[in-house]
């Protein structure tokens, strides 16, 4: 144990360390950005001092699942992440990410999930603007596969040439090199829906030889959700690429309680050693851009933002018709471009999702929007609330690994994710007895409450003070790191 004048430490409270392990009374002790000191800290000087006395101090949670890429540039205190205890945040999911940017006159909706600010021409110039800014939170990024297709092929609704499979896979290479840990797929979306298998291989390979890896919203979450999964087990079996199956869910009444069969297939290919693991968000409502075709087929949608209708924002997409005298697919096509929320799964499924060993928990908040999700701002302090406190779906042990040391070891992030000597000091301090989401449906940027102090890298960044200082870092992948336990 290090004596001496340390820059801070956190007393009396319960530490749970990240590792899935009994909590214990320690004191933690950090001295710059690193943890440096846990057990009996009250002999040591420090600069501060921390009263956690009856509440939890964790590893800060790793949201696994952002698209948070260009908020770094419009909305740079990321307020929806520190209030609910969120210390690093993997950006760049379904296919789209902040670069490349695409090629002149091509685009494509979803590009609309990430913000206003122009895309960067590779992520090596994203990476020098974060630095330039630099984040209050730690950032992993995944290069788009929409934004590959879109940056390379002159018709990206098409098959790529040999060529434009070429320049794809060394624009992903170039990505990789600079500090991506990854690329994702959005199959359920335009372009990345037309890739077949061998285009998505390819990609695959490129990654797996970088020790890189491959999240995917796969091509179908509704009526053929285990074909689907099946397509994406066989791009990580075929490659050997590590693989995450994002905000695993299976959509519409029919389709429920087919998770049961997709945990299972996901289970044989981990016991065939394919790398893979999943994510959800703790909520019965999916939200992406407004999707016309789903108009009659989804009952209850909800409009989150419409650039011809931004006053239709927070209404319901039947009230909307109805007042417009209109159906509701001809309501949807007049609100596009728009996003959505859809009510169509299952809260126990969900839940049992969430129990699943490899499950972690992404937000999948969508900062963009006028009338967001309520996942955005209210993701992990609902697990903690809702799922352990009400619910005892798991331990609050289990529920933090899943939050901090799973996802660090699932995306190679060394030296995080664990409250332990020589780990950076992310930490979150709560109050297990009050912690909660308040955001709602209605209501869905209410910060959450029992969060009481939250540290990136040594540094406070939640409460929000004068002066706060932004200590996040570009976070690269370090598949094999020891030290990920």
């Amino acid at each position: 144990m290090q004596q001496g004048n340390l820059d801070l430490i956190i007393e009396g409270g319960w530490l749970i360390d990240g590792l899935g392990g009994p909590r214990r009374r320690a004191d933690v002790g950090v001295a710059g950005e690193r943890i440096v000191a846990i057990g009996d800290l009250s002999a040591v000087t420090a600069a501060r001092r921390v009263d956690a006395t009856g509440r939890i101090v964790a590893p800060g949670f790793i949201d696994v699942h952002g698209h948070d890429d260009l908020m770094f540039v419009e909305k740079p205190d990321l307020a929806w992440k520190t209030s609910q205890g969120i210390t690093s945040v993997v950006v760049g999911n379904c296919g789209v990410s902040g670069a490349p940017a695409p090629l002149p006159g091509n685009t494509a909706a979803a590009l609309a999930l990430l913000g206003e600010t122009p895309l960067f021409p590779s992520m090596a110039d994203y990476f020098d603007e974060l630095r330039l800014r630099q984040p209050v939170i730690n950032v992993a990024a995944l290069v788009g596969h929409a934004n590959l297709r879109l940056a390379v092929m002159r018709d990206p609704t098409a098959q790529p040439t040999d060529d434009e499979q070429a320049l794809m896979q060394r624009m992903l290479d170039d990505a990789l090199e600079a500090g991506a840990v990854g690329f994702s797929t959005g199959l359920a979306y335009q372009p990345g829906g037309v890739a077949q298998q061998a285009e998505l291989q390819g990609l695959a390979r490129v990654a797996a030889a970088r020790g890189a890896m491959h999240t995917s919203h796969i091509r179908n979450e509704g009526d053929h959700v285990e074909e689907a999964v099946e397509e994406v087990l066989a791009i990580g079996r075929g490659s050997g690429c590590a693989t995450v199956l994002s905000h695993h869910k299976c959509m519409m009444p029919r389709n429920w309680g087919k998770s049961r069969a997709t945990l299972a297939n996901i289970d044989r290919a981990r016991a065939e050693g394919v790398d893979v693991a999943l994510d959800i968000y703790p909520y019965p409502g999916s939200s992406t851009i407004l999707i016309p075709e789903r108009a009659e087929t989804i009952d209850d949608i909800r409009i989150t933002w419409s650039t011809p209708h931004p006053e239709c924002s927070g209404e319901y997409l039947s009230d909307i018709a109805a007042r417009w005298g209109c159906d509701k697919t001809t309501a949807a096509e007049r609100l596009c471009p728009a996003g959505a929320i859809y009510f169509a799964m299952d809260e126990d499924e969900v839940r049992r999702i969430f129990q699943h060993e490899c499950c972690m928990v992404g937000s999948d908040g969508l900062p963009n929007d006028a009338h967001p999700h309520p996942r955005l701002w209210g993701s992990f302090t609902r697990v903690l609330g809702r799922y352990v406190r009400e619910a005892q779906l798991v331990t609050l042990e289990a529920a933090v690994a899943k939050m901090t040391s799973l996802p660090a070891r699932v995306f190679g992030l060394a030296d995080r994710g664990r409250v332990s000597v020589g780990a950076w000091a992310d930490i979150v301090v709560f109050d297990a007895d009050t912690v909660i989401d308040c955001a709602t449906w209605e209501a869905p940027t209410l910060a959450s409450a029992g969060v009481e102090h939250v540290l990136v890298n040594g540094s406070q960044v939640f409460p929000p003070v004068d002066g706060m200082p932004r200590p996040g870092k570009i976070l690269r992948r370090v598949p094999d790191a020891a030290n990920n336990l």
